[in-house]
């Protein structure tokens, strides 16, 4: 049973207790749904958009959390594409370096990678010196430090 709409996969996320998780200052759903928005708010494709709602689902190299769910179970709820991303992005080591530089990436996992990277950074530190980095490999316009304007 595949999900095809974000307010459903939301109702997933909660019934798996994500919005009970620690992440940071606020919960893991608060995060991961801004993280869903923004991709959305790029134009990516649903399959990210879902990919972003569950990007940290298994727990990754920051994030040492455990919810009791299969993979099996996850490609059920958001489909073997929006899977397979989630699960690269919680099982890379060096995550953010290894997505911004494209180390043993191929596109279309590349791509996609990085502007889930993106967002997530963006999400939890929107001043983040590497986010210039990320836009210039994703050709976004770079954002503005007005402390040097």
């Amino acid at each position: 049973m595949k999900l095809t709409n974000i307010d459903d996969c939301v109702s997933y996320m909660i019934s798996i207790g994500a919005d009970k998780i620690p992440h940071r200052d606020e919960d893991l759903l608060t995060h991961s749904y801004r993280v869903s928005s923004m991709l959305y708010s790029y134009g990516r494709s649903m399959d990210e958009v879902k990919a972003g709602l569950f990007h940290s689902i298994y727990g990754t190299e920051f994030q040492r959390y455990k919810i009791n769910v299969s993979r099996k179970e996850i490609k059920r709820v958001i489909g073997k594409k929006s899977e397979h991303i989630v699960n690269l992005f919680c099982t890379l080591n060096d995550r953010v370096n290894t997505i911004l530089y494209g180390r043993g990436l191929k596109d279309p996992d590349k791509t996609i990678l990085r502007w889930l990277e993106y967002c997530n950074i963006k999400d939890q530190d929107p001043k983040a010196q590497i986010l210039k980095e990320f836009e210039i490999v994703l050709s976004l316009p770079c954002q503005v430090d007005e402390k040097h304007v």
